[in-house]
């Protein structure tokens, strides 16, 4: 299997601007000489199109800016994604993507079936791809279900899953789809699982990911028995503080964490995936 932190996911792309570099900050960009080409190992989850806020354009301007190897899309549409793989490959990068479980032909028009899908670096190999839809499932109008491939990050095989759980108050069809996810992840010893759980940590639905050793890329986002909610545990949802986004990782670890807003509705989380134990900082919010 091909290495792609050595040179199969870096592409010429156009310079991120001045203004961009500025507002974004040097920890999560490449350095000068790199700044043209996608980042290995380099991993950015968001709900692209939550309350119908998201763009092609923006999804596009979000991976221009952080130009990440694997992005994993929650509501997103296939036109939205169809459409920004073609604005980003139009400007010098080389991204392909899979149109996952709900998503359609419709468009971004507030009447599609908004799902999942991923986008990635061309030369990153995506093997043992599965769309598995849960057990459990409160309606029609989203898929609930995860995604699941392998691929290499930080020089080993990893599994990634991308995901979006049932909202509101649907917490015993969280619960089960929590078991789910773990069960799919149960047979590798490093996994990443990214996306929108529609839970804060310390929701009663959420100690299983603890317990199987999941570690969220903020430290400080864990809820730890007989504890209160640590404050430095920094909010992924922009109308309500609320933590609703992960990537959460075993067997690996992470470089580092930024949040970023882009609208009212869902944050960008973008990170680098490292062998070595992460900084015990919270995520960045620009």
């Amino acid at each position: 299997m091909t290495n792609p932190s050595r040179g199969t996911v870096g592409f010429a792309a156009k310079a991120v601007s001045t203004a961009v570099l500025a507002l974004v900050g040097t920890a999560m960009l490449p350095t000068a000489e790199a700044s043209a080409a996608v980042v290995p190992d380099r991993v950015m989850t968001w709900n692209s199109n939550g309350q119908k806020l998201g763009t092609p354009e923006s999804l596009a301007h979000q991976v221009r800016i952080f130009q990440p190897q694997v992005v994993a899309l929650q509501e997103s549409c296939a036109t939205e994604v169809r459409k920004a793989v073609k604005l980003l490959n139009e400007q010098g990068f080389e991204y392909k993507f899979k149109i996952g479980p709900g998503t359609n032909n419709v468009g971004c028009d507030g009447w599609s079936v908004n799902g999942q899908a991923i986008i990635y670096a061309k030369g990153t190999q995506i093997q043992d791809y599965r769309e598995v839809a849960f057990s459990k499932d409160e309606g029609p109008w989203e898929s609930r279900a995860y995604t699941t491939f392998t691929t290499r990050l930080a020089g080993h095989r990893v599994q990634v899953i991308n995901t979006h759980l049932s909202a509101g108050g649907h917490r015993a069809a969280r619960e089960q789809q929590i078991r789910e996810l773990l069960g799919a992840a149960k047979q590798y010893s490093r996994t990443l699982i990214l996306g929108d759980f529609n839970a804060q940590p310390g929701y009663s639905e959420m100690p299983p990911i603890w317990d199987a050793r999941f570690t969220d890329v903020d430290p400080f986002c864990k809820k730890e028995k007989g504890r209160p909610k640590d404050p430095r545990c920094n909010g992924t949802h922009v109308n309500t503080g609320k933590k609703f986004d992960y990537i959460l990782h075993r067997g690996v670890s992470s470089k580092n964490c930024t949040l970023r807003s882009v609208n009212e509705d869902h944050r960008v989380v973008v990170s680098d995936v490292s062998t070595a134990a992460g900084p015990r900082t919270p995520c960045r919010v620009i």
